[in-house]
């Protein structure tokens, strides 16, 4: 009778078991295509630094050796091509950018899938006016920009280009009119104004070919077991791991479809069979822990229950207590383990000044290590002594204990100076403003009070400048 109540138990932890494994699988593809999103933005970025550091080391070198072939004037500088199209005089000199140069140095982190660079740069709309940088000087490019513009002649589908120049266009594979490749163009476009109104500038075209997807779609396949496909806006297949030539995708039912972020290109992961599943392993599994319900003694229960006890203080204090960027305490310690009162205290509340314009500048990541740099000057000033908190975005409060004025104003001078002298930002000087306070705090109440009036030193010190101390 005993088997005939096991045998149907064994049939819903195999159940259960398999069901589990799929939801652990399905969380699993989605933390794994996350990264890949990450991991393909960073493709992005180093793209964009590229550009940066192409328009600094720009040179300019002079007009000359030039060949005219009707309405192009063009001329090859160590293998890149320069073309000026419609232009009414000869300048003196002109900026040189040395692309293929970078195309070599984008190749060696993107194992040489890196077909062209092109430079578009548009003078004038009204006369059609152009400059055209490629990294691989042709003579093909002047038969193309004779009759027509690079801008029209590149676009095979007809979409809107970001207005905002940390943004790329990513386009369809299609086969290149010029060198007759097939690839895939990233875009980055640049605008100005003119008269009032916003017009393209300039376009910055990266060519790559399908392997410009290998490398993070092999580390999905690698991850998940699965095959990983990459397509387009058409359903046409980019890049796949399972090593058969696929021009499209004909049922999309077959594979969890993810977005590849910023563009009309989408993540194709095959879905599970019950082999990938269920697992030698995992039936083993359900036996062991039917027989392990019969055999575990105080002792194991015990260790288990201490364990679980350690896991949740060290959750606690890790996750519950801590800011994950800064490891600074959070608004939860407040609630959970600060203790009043609190005699002779310092109350500080300091905001980095301009934070938005780092961010919008120089990009979250920089904004990010700007944090992590700000916060460690302030461990260095409250070691052993004060309780350090990220209050909220770019804003940090400190609480001194048992101190005097004096003390505490010098440990507020030594921590402006130390963000003063932070070198995170090239040719960026980082500062904060400080609100400081002196103070008996004997509840909460008068805590969050304490807080209150330095947050109107600290406006005051905004308000006045900036990059300063108001204290008492």
């Amino acid at each position: 009778m005993i088997f005939k109540l096991i045998y149907p138990l064994l049939i819903v932890l195999f159940f259960i078991s398999t069901f589990i494994n799929k939801n652990n699988l399905f969380s699993d593809i989605n933390s794994s295509v996350d990264n890949f999103n990450i991991r393909f933005n960073k493709d992005i970025q180093i793209l964009k630094n590229e550009i940066d550091f192409l328009y600094v080391t720009k040179k300019s070198l002079p007009f000359v050796n030039y060949t005219i072939d009707d309405n192009i004037t063009y001329f090859n500088i160590e293998g890149n091509g320069v073309y000026f199209k419609n232009i009414t005089s000869y300048p003196d000199h002109f900026n040189f950018y040395n692309l293929k140069e970078a195309k070599e140095n984008l190749n060696s982190k993107f194992d040489n899938s890196l077909l062209f660079i092109v430079y578009n740069s548009v003078e004038s709309f009204a006369n059609k006016r152009q400059i055209v940088y490629s990294n691989n000087f042709s003579k093909v490019w002047v038969d193309t920009l004779k009759n027509g513009s690079l801008i029209s002649n590149s676009f095979k589908n007809k979409r809107s280009i970001s207005r905002d120049n940390t943004e790329f266009s990513l386009y369809n594979l299609y086969t290149d009119k010029i060198y007759n490749k097939e690839m895939f163009t990233i875009i980055f476009p640049e605008y100005d104004y003119f008269n009032n109104s916003q017009r393209l500038k300039a376009l910055w075209y990266f060519d790559f070919n399908s392997n410009f997807f290998a490398k993070n779609t092999i580390m999905l396949k690698n991850t998940l077991d699965l095959d990983v496909s990459i397509i387009d806006g058409d359903y046409k297949t980019v890049y796949s791991t399972n090593g058969t030539e696929i021009n499209s995708v004909t049922d999309i039912n077959n594979f969890y479809v993810f977005p590849l972020e910023k563009t009309n290109y989408k993540i194709l992961v095959e879905k599970e069979n019950m082999f990938q599943l269920i697992k030698a392993k995992e039936i083993f599994l359900i036996f062991f822990i039917f027989f392990l319900v019969f055999y575990i003694n105080k002792k194991d229960k015990l260790k288990k229950e201490l364990h679980s006890l350690k896991m949740i203080n060290k959750i606690k204090s890790e996750l519950l207590l801590r800011e994950p960027l800064t490891s600074l305490y959070n608004r939860y310690f407040l609630q959970e383990e600060m203790v009043f009162p609190i005699n002779n205290c310092g109350v500080v509340l300091l905001d980095i000044d301009h934070f938005k314009n780092i961010n919008d500048t120089f990009g979250h990541d920089k904004g990010d290590h700007v944090l992590k740099a700000v916060s460690n000057c302030i461990k260095l000033v409250s070691i052993g002594s004060a309780d350090a908190f990220r209050w909220g975005g770019e804003e940090f409060l400190i609480i001194f204990k048992d101190t005097d004025k004096e003390t505490l104003l010098d440990k507020v001078n030594t921590l402006q100076n130390l963000i003063r002298n932070l070198n995170i930002v090239d040719n960026y000087k980082i500062t904060a403003s400080f609100g400081v306070i002196y103070t008996n705090i004997k509840d909460k109440s008068s805590f969050y009070s304490a807080v209150s009036k330095a947050d109107k030193n600290l406006y005051t010190a905004k308000k006045t400048g900036r990059d300063k101390v108001v204290a008492f």
